[in-house]
């Protein structure tokens, strides 16, 4: 197994395809729905990296981002979102400590190049440190 992945979407099928694409990666996907049910699944298990949705019902993934930095601090967590790249969310998320920024519209090979790029990234400097 490369990573185990918490792939936090509210889409139910943005959390399917992306299981999908990670299982074919030879990577152990977990999915939720909310922000609220990735901070509980994250106090129960442990995870290599979080595939983390900006746009959440109920505790935004800006907020879930901040939780996991006070609990997590080495925790990579890669953003995601359909909405585009909105300049100033990825400023605030990059400044919370994210380790990189994905469109859901992206190419699905390059979604997966992306992501494994900065999780590779994020645990090269985090056992430099």
């Amino acid at each position: 197994m490369l990573y185990k992945i918490l792939v936090v979407d509210d889409e139910a099928p943005v959390r399917d395809l992306l299981g999908d694409l990670f299982k074919k990666e030879d990577c152990l996907p977990v999915s939720c729905g909310s922000g609220e049910e990735a901070l509980t699944i994250l106090e129960k298990e442990t995870f290599d990296v979080v595939l983390l949705d900006i746009k959440l019902p109920g505790i935004s993934g800006l907020e879930v981002l901040k939780e996991i930095r006070q609990k997590y601090t080495d925790l990579p967590v890669v953003m995601i979102t359909g909405f585009g790249f909105d300049e100033e969310l990825i400023v605030k998320s990059k400044q919370l400590g994210c380790c990189g920024y994905i469109g859901k519209n992206m190419p699905v090979a390059q979604i997966i190049v992306t992501f494994m790029q900065f999780v590779k990234e994020a645990k090269e400097r985090g056992s430099a440190s």
